[in-house]
């Protein structure tokens, strides 16, 4: 499989995957999330407000389990 076909299977097979990223302390905090996909690239829905998209901006790096 290449990048395209796991991209394709997180979107329509699992779509929505459980994400992870660290508070201020370093300690991990996940949240579900709903994948969507266009043109080769990952797209994710978040609100500018919650805690998710300040830990996202401020640390740059996610685990991202799907099932």
């Amino acid at each position: 499989m290449n990048t395209e076909d796991y991209i394709k299977f997180l979107e329509k097979e699992i779509h929505t995957t459980i994400i992870a990223t660290v508070d201020e302390k370093g300690l991990p905090v996940t949240c579900a999330i709903d994948i969507m996909h266009s043109d080769e690239k990952v797209y994710i829905s978040y609100c500018k407000r919650k805690g998710f998209y300040h830990r996202l901006i401020k640390e740059k790096f996610i685990a991202l389990t799907g099932n």
